[in-house]
């Protein structure tokens, strides 16, 4: 049984405020999101993104194991030309943190998706089987085909295309949890 309080209370004690409880089968798993990926992304390629992901098919029935997730929305203020690189290693390293306590927690199956792809080392070897830190290396919700947009709006959240620069912008996490 999953202890809402005690997953909240992790979460309070990250400073992650801005979260929503979903049901997995909220979650919109979507070829053309694979596609954009392919096609239209520069870490294509990279550790925890395709082709180094299961299939959309196998992405879709790994959500149907769980019960369970937390979708947490991180805002920053932001040029698109300059991505925040810092900002972004530091609430990645706040989400692994709480995967993990909430692991510890008594959820064994607790997993992340990270809010954007794997950045955790200078360079990637750009073959998951050379990660050098694959402990902690999460894939993004796009790299397991999520439709980020859409499951945001099924979870209430207000979400669209950021077209000031620069302006705010939204990243979503989410942790599977049973």
């Amino acid at each position: 049984m999953i202890s809402k309080e005690k997953i909240e209370s992790i979460l309070a004690d990250q400073e992650l405020a801005d979260y929503r409880w979903i049901s997995p089968k909220d979650i919109v798993v979507a070829q053309w999101v694979r596609v954009k990926c392919m096609f239209g992304c520069s870490d294509y390629g990279t550790g925890a993104c395709p082709p180094h992901t299961p299939s959309v098919t196998e992405c879709e029935r790994f959500f149907s194991e769980y019960q369970s997730g937390i979708m947490i929305r991180l805002c920053t203020f932001a040029d698109k030309d300059d991505y925040p690189s810092e900002w972004s290693k530091a609430m990645t390293k706040k989400l692994l943190e709480t995967e993990r306590k909430i692991f510890l927690s008594g959820h064994h199956k607790a997993f992340l998706f990270n809010q954007t792809c794997c950045t955790l080392c200078k360079s990637c070897s750009g073959n998951r089987a050379d990660c050098k830190d694959k402990s902690h290396s999460r894939p993004s919700p796009e790299s397991f085909a999520v439709d980020v947009f859409q499951t945001a709006r099924n979870a209430g959240y207000e979400i669209n295309v950021v077209g000031d620069n620069p302006g705010e912008i939204n990243r979503f996490a989410i942790i599977v949890i049973e």
